[in-house]
């Protein structure tokens, strides 16, 4: 029988030559009875391996320091000429963009005297345009058609555009749109028809529809969905590339607008007002041409939805001729589009217009392929119109137009 001594040796000695890896299996201790939910507390595995990184706190990132050959957080800032420079370049921003449209057209005997026009292909426009910002404060924009039949009409738009001065406004000084309803403020390349109302080639326009001055344009939000437009413009009145003012005041012309959208509607309804004097051009034979003094209010109206756009003007005006006379001529006019959408951005398009000074009537009906602001649209119309001379032929044209 071996002594106490001699058993704690054979002991020490089985410890000794024990696997190094070997852990001494422990049943785990009961939960407590009364707190059965409460899990018991875990150790990371990180702590058992020596190679694991020491635990971060919960929420924050690790942080690592940076080694000889990787520069830290400070030495990436950029130098005050590498700032500049990428000042410089963000502000010098030259956008170059335009459109051209190319048509064929052809009349048809309407008015039963067995005798039409020539059919023919035409290049109705070719637009150049270059906007650019200097800096926050100023920018401009230039527009030429190179097509224009005569000099003066080569130049489009020509502006200066001041930012930053009027909140949520911008100024333009130079050669611009003069404001007026929804139909004129619109490019030809955003309509659903190859060509104007009646009503924006007269009562809604002053000579041309650009002039020389000085103009306001801004958006106003109010809500998420509402917002007000207006357009002012303070102009000489002769009419763009006109660079002298041969009238004796300067006229004015404005446009205001109440805007709802939503992701399935958009609606507008708008005010339109102008008040000048203006000198029609020349007329063969005619001993003189004295100045003409003008008033016009205006409304439109849009609705612009999945499945259709309805746009509706109306305006009304008198011209005193010659100013001064108190010899006032009323005049009045309205049109209203129908445009119908489909899936595939093709639709019919209706149109009826009139305007009572010269009792003309016009109906235009057609189709559209591609929307208002597509880079590539055809656009196919046949309309049929009356005045003081009787009926006129009817015209179909077809057009198609790139933006670029």
């Amino acid at each position: 029988m071996p002594t106490r001594s001699n058993l704690l040796l054979i002991a020490l000695q089985l410890l000794a030559t024990a696997p190094v890896g070997a852990q001494p299996v422990i049943d785990p201790a009961p939960s407590p009875v009364d707190s059965p939910a409460e899990p018991l507390p875990t150790t990371p595995s990180s702590s058992l391996d020596p190679e694991a990184a020491p635990p971060q706190p919960t929420g924050s990132p690790a942080k690592t320091t940076p080694t000889p050959d990787e520069p830290g957080p400070k030495q990436k800032k950029k130098t005050k000429k590498q700032k500049k420079k990428a000042i410089k370049k963000q502000s010098e921003k030259i956008v170059f963009s335009g459109f051209i449209t190319a048509m064929y057209k052809f009349r048809v005997d309407h008015n039963g005297d067995d005798r039409v026009e020539p059919d023919a292909f035409r290049l109705g426009k070719v637009v150049l345009r270059a906007d650019g910002k200097l800096d926050r404060h100023f920018g401009y924009q230039i527009e030429i058609d190179p097509r224009s039949p005569t000099l003066a009409g080569v130049l489009r738009d020509g502006y200066i555009r001041v930012t930053k001065v009027v909140p949520h406004h911008q100024i333009r000084i130079g050669q611009q749109k003069t404001p007026w309803g929804y139909e004129n403020w619109l490019s030809s390349t955003e309509l659903y028809f190859t060509s104007r109302t009646e009503l924006s080639e007269g009562l809604g326009r002053g000579l041309t529809h650009r002039d020389l001055g000085i103009g306001l344009v801004g958006k106003l939000p109010l809500t998420d969905q509402w917002r007000i437009e207006d357009q002012v413009a303070i102009v000489n009145g002769d009419g763009f590339g006109v660079q002298a003012d041969s009238t004796q005041r300067k006229n004015l012309w404005a446009h205001v607008a109440a805007r709802y959208k939503t992701d399935q509607l958009e609606l507008r309804f708008g005010l339109s007002g102008a008040i000048g004097d203006q000198i029609e051009p020349p007329d063969p034979g005619a001993p003189s041409n004295p100045r003409v003094a003008f008033r016009r209010v205006g409304a439109d109206v849009e609705i612009d939805q999945k499945w259709l756009f309805l746009g509706a003007e109306y305006a009304l005006g008198w011209d005193e001729d010659p100013a001064g006379s108190g010899d006032r001529e009323r005049q009045s006019a309205y049109f209203v589009t129908l445009a119908g959408k489909t899936p595939w951005h093709i639709g019919p398009v209706v149109r009826y217009e009139t305007a009572d000074l010269e009792q003309f009537k016009r109906f235009t009906a057609g189709l559209y392929w591609g929307k208002p602001k597509s880079r590539v649209r055809v656009l196919s119309d046949y309309e049929y119109f009356e005045d003081e001379f009787g009926k006129h032929d009817a015209r179909v044209e077809t057009q198609l137009q790139l933006v670029f």
